[in-house]
């Protein structure tokens, strides 16, 4: 409660003579100070508190507590003054307030525990597993370890034959199975690999699920199906990608599988450009087979770079034709186009480009930019008799499993109370499950490049 309007001004009230907010706060202090050693004032708010305290009660009318605020009936004001000695100043006129209720800040942090306009702004958007394509994706029994045999050799070479002659001596020797070494062939092992179990979990206590009044908690089968789908993605990434680089064990000499001068690109590890996909390409159609014969290279492309390509791919795809100087037009010895042949961007026709966010991560340890810059042309895996990459998962586990913990925690008389829980912790606990492993199994259906230039 405060005093009337006048009282309040001289009271260190906003007064406009005032020059600026530091004289206004001082005087309040002042003015605050004074009043605190003021009988009179003192003694006013003694008896309001009192008229508030009946009127609570109910001992004493509302309509009193209004003519307090608001006079404007001689006789309760005369009622007041009497059973409330002290309420009213002496210069009080009609209509005039005698009391005033003030409301500020600090009263309304002392008034809400909490803001009335709340909103639970959900997790992040993820991207989805965007590597499968590019993989022979194939359903494993168990658990154990699988094998995949490449067989080379058995046929003879295609040569002349002297018709009179007699027949050759017949050779024991079979065809050679052989883990995908590069030529020539110096291992007999199979590829082996063996699927492993992947797991994530959350668990959130019965009393955070009573106070959710913001469903906080709704979206945990999403959070865990992103985190499966972020460790299923990191683990393809690894098959192209490793800490400093490309993966060796997928592109290296053996597989002439590197976009380099040694390969037939014009320039080694090129940036992703259209001068880089031109080299990609020829590199594949110079591709030969462990007996040193070249193999077709088949099925639809698809184009595996990082975030940084992302503008540059955008371009590339969105381009209809395009100026050449190299591959069919010429240049100056100082390097300024003598002839230029106008192509149609045919390097990226039927192209389906692949940006995973993983290979920045991935790649964590190589020198200069390479984390931005490597990428890698991919044949589609379901044309090629020898994919380059398998990926197998448990049957059943094609896509990742939730799974719930049952809960244990019985009233007493009654079921199983379904959000209590465990019944020593109370945690409802969820996660999610998967299955799957893989294995390089042949370069030949792809190129790579560091994109360093060198």
């Amino acid at each position: 409660m405060q005093l009337g309007v006048t009282e309040f001004q001289s009271a260190g009230g906003f007064n406009p003579s005032m020059k600026s907010v530091a004289d206004h706060a001082a005087l309040r202090g002042f003015s605050a100070a004074r009043r605190g050693s003021n009988p009179a004032h003192e003694a006013r708010v003694l008896e309001a508190a009192r008229l508030f305290r009946d009127v609570i009660s109910g001992q004493t009318n509302p309509f009193f507590l209004q003519q307090a605020l608001n006079p404007t009936e001689d006789i309760a004001v005369q009622w007041l003054q009497e059973n409330y000695p002290g309420i009213f100043p002496a210069h009080l006129k009609r209509g005039q307030f005698a009391l005033r209720e003030v409301m500020s800040v600090t009263d309304y942090q002392a008034l809400f525990v909490d803001v009335i306009d709340r909103i639970y702004y959900g997790y992040y958007n993820a991207y989805p597993v965007g590597l499968l394509p590019a993989v022979r994706q194939h359903t494993l029994n168990d658990f154990r370890l699988v094998s995949r045999f490449l067989l080379d050799g058995l046929v003879t070479p295609f040569t002349i034959m002297d018709a009179a002659a007699p027949a050759p001596e017949q050779s024991l020797s079979g065809p050679v199975p052989q883990d995908g070494s590069p030529f020539p062939i110096t291992d007999t092992a199979p590829i082996q690999y063996q699927p492993s179990l992947y797991q994530a979990r959350a668990s959130v206590n019965w009393r955070a699920m009573v106070n959710d009044d913001l469903g906080i908690f709704r979206d945990i089968a999403n959070r865990l199906a992103i985190v499966a789908n972020r460790g299923i993605s990191q683990f393809l990434t690894k098959f192209f990608f490793s800490t400093t680089g490309l993966n060796t064990s997928l592109f290296q000499a053996g597989y002439t599988n590197l976009i380099t001068t040694a390969y037939g690109a014009a320039s080694n590890n090129p940036p992703l450009s259209q001068q880089g996909l031109q080299d990609a390409w020829k590199v594949l159609a110079g591709m030969r087979d462990s007996s040193n014969y070249p193999i077709l290279p088949m099925g639809k492309p698809y184009l595996i770079y990082g975030p940084a390509y992302e503008a540059t791919v955008k371009n590339l795809l969105s381009s209809t034709k395009s100026m050449i100087q190299v591959e069919g037009g010429t240049g100056n010895a100082q390097g300024f186009p003598a002839q230029f042949v106008e192509a149609m961007n045919w390097s990226t026709q039927n192209m389906t480009p692949i940006m995973e966010p993983f290979i920045p991560i991935v790649i964590s340890n190589a020198s200069g930019n390479i984390k931005n810059t490597a990428w890698c042309l991919v044949l589609d895996p379901a044309a090629q008799n020898r994919p380059a990459v398998e990926f197998g998962r448990l049957r059943g586990f094609e896509t990742p499993q939730l799974f719930r913990r049952m809960p244990n925690t019985m009233r007493v008389g009654g079921g199983v109370d379904e959000t209590m829980g465990n019944f020593d912790t109370m945690d409802n606990d969820t996660k999610i499950v998967s299955v799957f492993g893989g294995a390089v199994i042949d370069g030949r259906s792809c190129v790579g490049s560091t994109g360093a230039g060198v």
